[in-house]
C-alpha cells in the first residue's frame, strides 16, 4: 500500500470516529449562574397567595442534560425569607442516592433586604440520611450565611448522575 493511500484512510478513520464520538458530548455546556434580583422580589414583604407563609419560593429551575456520555442536572432556586420561622431554610440539604450520583458545583448566597450580597464560602458536608444494604441515601448540606427577615437565598448545583 502506497504511503499516500495510508495517510488517507488513516486520515478517513480518525475523520469519522471525531465525527461519531461529537455525538456523544453537547455542543455547549451553558455555565449555570445566579440571575439578577428584581426591586418588587427585595420589597416584598407577605405573599397573598400564601398568607403567613414563612418562605416562598420566587424561582425553582431545573435543567436536564442526558446528550453526553453521563446525564446531569442543574437546579437552582431563589427563596424569599419572609418570616422568623423561615430563617430555617438557610440550612440546605440536597439528598440524593450515592449509588446514583454526586451533587457538584454548589454556589450560594444570600442577598439581605437593602440588596447586600453575601457570597456562601463554606463547605458541603455529607450527612447520611438512610443507610441499609449497601444503599445510600445521603445528602449535600450547608448553611447559608447572614439569612434576615426580608432577605433571599440563593443556590444552584448540579447532580452528575453514573450510568
Amino acid at each position: 500500500m502506497s504511503t499516500f493511500r495510508f495517510h488517507f484512510w488513516k486520515s478517513l478513520t480518525l475523520s469519522f470516529s471525531l465525527l461519531a464520538m461529537s455525538g456523544a458530548f453537547p455542543p455547549f455546556v451553558q455555565a449555570v449562574s445566579f440571575q439578577p434580583i428584581s426591586q418588587d422580589e427585595l420589597k416584598m414583604a407577605s405573599e397573598p397567595k400564601a398568607p403567613g407563609a414563612p418562605a416562598i419560593i420566587l424561582f425553582r429551575q431545573v435543567d436536564r442534560d442526558d446528550r453526553g456520555l453521563t446525564a446531569h442536572e442543574d437546579v437552582y432556586f431563589r427563596i424569599k425569607i419572609l418570616t422568623e420561622e423561615g430563617r430555617k431554610y438557610a440550612d440546605v440539604e440536597i439528598p440524593f442516592w450515592k449509588s446514583e450520583g454526586s451533587v457538584v458545583g454548589i454556589h450560594a448566597r444570600t442577598i439581605k433586604a437593602d440588596g447586600t450580597v453575601v457570597d456562601f464560602g463554606g463547605k458541603a458536608f455529607d450527612k447520611q440520611i438512610v443507610k441499609a444494604r449497601g444503599v445510600k441515601y445521603i445528602a449535600k448540606t450547608f448553611t447559608l450565611p447572614d439569612v434576615q427577615v426580608g432577605g433571599i437565598i440563593e443556590y444552584f448545583y448540579t447532580t452528575d448522575f453514573t450510568e
